[in-house]
């Protein structure tokens, strides 16, 4: 059975707990914090300058057509590609390329920005829903691309193989016997 312990201590001994529990908590909240920024991504600072035109608007528009047919064109070509050992580290580059892209025409074109529209055309408001939801057909291939590469990957890599084995087989000449 231990010794009791000495009462003259139990202030030194509780601003001791107190101590452990406090560093405890600040490197919980640390990691927290560095957990909650690294998901939000980088900071963007508020848009600044003026507000675009109607006709810098329609350019917007047209901008971000294109960046949603070449992100649906890149993911129809990934599934021709997969079979090879860097497809889906290069979508990843490409990913991260296009998503910078639609990041600057949201600054150029001030999608971000809160205060109303002086000119009184709107159409930013539009704009930067109809961004949002180019995004989540993004986010939507990026979740399928990396649930593929994760579980499948290796299966099309087998089947691309096969397939150039027998390309190769069907290639070579007659045996002569």
């Amino acid at each position: 059975m231990p010794p009791p312990r000495d009462p003259r201590y139990r202030p030194f001994r509780l601003a001791l707990w107190a101590l452990y529990f406090t560093v405890i908590a600040v490197a919980l909240a640390v990691v927290l914090t560095s957990i909650v920024r690294n998901l939000r991504g980088p900071h963007r600072p508020a848009a600044t300058g003026a507000l675009p035109t109607r006709a810098a608007l329609r350019v917007c528009v047209t901008e971000l057509e294109a960046l949603h047919a070449e992100q649906n064109h890149r993911a129809w070509r990934l599934a021709d590609e997969v079979g090879e050992g860097d497809a889906i580290a290069r979508w990843e580059v490409w990913a991260r390329e296009w998503e910078q892209r639609v990041d600057d025409l949201a600054d150029r074109c001030r999608l971000d920005a809160r205060d109303p529209d002086p000119q009184g055309f709107g159409g930013r408001e539009e704009l930067a829903r109809a961004r949002e939801a180019v995004l989540q057909v993004h986010r939507a291939y990026r979740a399928q691309v990396n649930r593929f590469a994760q579980e499948e990957a290796d299966l099309a890599r087998r089947a691309a193989q096969a397939l150039r084995q027998a390309q190769e087989a069907v290639s070579r000449p007659p045996e002569r016997g």
